[in-house]
């Protein structure tokens, strides 16, 4: 597989100091998860990005929420931004390669967000039924 072609994206966000509404609203977009975390006032949110056409979701991403991410990040409301891309990769499979356009990951990049990629290990057959 050369394609970017994930099968989940997230924007996980962690050390957030602010509360779910006023994240919603500067990130211009909902959060699907709003949890404490171990530190007093400290939150973990998530939002998930669609895969159905994956350049354009991450770019979509950077422009609806990425200044406000970076604005967050550098005066810590936000204490970390991490963007996981998750792929699948089958049992039977013998290697695998991923090429994320460089146009996508600088517009993620260049707003302060991490970029972490997860590996899956699927089971072909089960895809198959």
């Amino acid at each position: 597989m050369t394609r970017f072609d994930p099968f989940a994206m997230a924007l996980r966000l962690s050390g957030v100091t602010v509360p779910q509404e006023e994240l919603d609203t500067a990130l211009r977009q909902l959060t699907v998860r709003y949890e404490p975390e171990d530190a007093e006032n400290s939150f973990y949110a998530q939002i998930d990005v669609p895969t159905a056409n994956p350049v354009r979701a991450l770019l979509d991403l950077a422009d609806r929420s990425g200044a406000a991410i970076a604005a967050m990040l550098e005066d810590r409301r936000i204490g970390r931004a991490v963007l996981d891309i998750a792929f699948d990769y089958p049992e039977q499979g013998e290697d695998m390669s991923v090429r994320l356009p460089a146009h996508a990951a600088a517009a993620i990049a260049m707003r302060g967000i991490d970029i972490e990629v997860s590996v899956y290990l699927t089971d072909v057959e089960e895809d198959e039924d």
